[in-house]
């Protein structure tokens, strides 16, 4: 994992929107517009919360589409199923918990299986 301050996971942890957008996105995949949409936010403040977001490994880039205007349009979904911060030998510690491996090739069948 990425050297992260646990300061870091607990600022994401005490933040609503954030705390809402990864709520979306453990439903299914979105683009950050469909987020900004849905959660009715300004797309900038949507970038840079999700940008924090993938930083930290909470959400990750699923899948990237050309769309027909040449821009790729990237696809999001939340990477973690649990966190937790606890006080140990003085100092605060977080433990992030990814999906296992099985949830990720089950994800995949389904794209080929649609």
């Amino acid at each position: 994992m990425k050297s992260v301050a646990t300061r870091d996971y607990l600022s994401i942890l005490l933040d609503e929107v954030s705390l809402r957008i990864m709520k979306l996105l453990e439903e299914k995949e979105l683009t950050i517009q469909q987020v900004a949409t849905l959660l009715d936010l300004p797309l900038s403040s949507t970038y840079r919360k999700m940008n924090k977001l993938e930083q930290l490994d909470i959400t990750k880039k699923t899948k990237i589409i050309r769309r027909l205007d040449g821009l790729d349009e990237s696809f999001y979904t939340l990477w973690i199923y649990e966190i937790s911060v606890s006080y140990k030998n003085k100092k605060l510690v977080y433990n992030a918990k990814h999906k296992p491996l099985e949830d990720k090739i089950a994800r995949l069948w389904q794209k080929f299986k649609n």
